[in-house]
Parts: structure tokens; C-alpha cells; sequence
């Protein structure tokens, strides 16, 4: 059984990207989520358990997000959940969380990001730059003082 899932998390492996036989690229890596709370009797934030997930992406999605993300990097990754059970080598069994994701980006909570649409009209790759905001022009959510408008 498979459940579509949104998960926000952090790369905690390098990226490590594939081509199958058939020329299929696969990215594969680990992502760790867990709950931040404030501690009621301290004050102090406090980290919940940790769940680590197995992530692949396919074809152009592993492309780029090889090309996008890198470890530590706070993402959000869409896709298709599946728990796993296996056996290991001692003959012990465990379970595996694996997600196929369907749509992978930047968490913009902790960060920016800058995009680079990729062009395939004419059957070869084409990064095309998203256009920059300077530092120098003030951002359109901006007033004239620099106040949110």
C-alpha cells in the first residue's frame, strides 16, 4: 500500500544520482524530519524524535534536484510514501519509510533559492537563468522608505 505525503525535512545524505541500462536517472538520499517544541518548564526549544526517510526522484526531477540540493539543505519533497519491511543480514527485521517523490524543493522558511528553468525544446538541455533582484532596486513588497508595504 502507498499514501501520498508532503514532508518537510532536512537532505541528511549527499545526493548520489544513477543511470539505469535503459538510461533512467535515479537520485537517491535521506531526508530526517522531526518536531521542534518549546519546553514548557524551561523555555528552550527542544528536538522530538527523528524519522528518516529513503528518497528517490526520477528522470528530470533527479536531474535537477542532483544539480539544486546538497546535505543539509531544508527541503520539502511531495511524493509517494511506501513502508518497507526487509531482512537483514543477522536475520533480524526492520522496516524502511521510502518516498518516490513526485515534486522536491527549497524550504524558503530557512532560506532563498534562485531558479533556473530547464528548456527542452530542441531535444537538449537548456538552463535559462530566472531573472535576479538586485540588491540595489528595492524588492516590489517594498516602499519607497524600505518599509513592508
Amino acid at each position: 500500500m502507498s499514501d501520498l505525503v508532503t514532508i518537510r525535512g532536512i537532505v541528511g545524505t549527499e545526493p548520489q544520482l544513477s543511470i539505469t541500462p535503459k538510461g533512467v536517472s535515479i537520485l537517491k538520499f535521506r531526508v530526517a524530519t522531526h518536531e521542534r517544541k518549546r519546553d514548557l518548564e524551561t523555555g528552550q526549544w527542544v528536538d522530538g524524535p527523528t524519522n528518516w526517510y529513503a528518497v528517490s526522484a526520477f528522470r528530470a526531477l533527479g536531474e535537477n534536484s542532483m544539480e539544486s540540493l546538497g546535505q543539509g539543505d531544508h527541503v520539502m519533497i511531495f511524493g509517494k510514501l511506501q513502508i518497507r519491511e526487509y531482512e537483514r543480514a543477522d536475520g533480524s527485521r526492520g522496516n524502511s519509510a521510502d518516498i518516490e517523490a513526485y515534486s522536491i524543493g527549497h524550504d524558503l522558511r530557512f532560506g532563498t533559492s534562485s531558479f533556473n528553468r530547464v528548456r527542452t525544446d530542441t531535444g537538449e538541455m537548456e538552463r535559462v537563468q530566472h531573472p535576479s533582484r538586485s540588491s540595489d532596486t528595492e524588492a516590489s513588497w517594498q516602499s519607497e522608505d524600505g518599509e513592508a508595504a
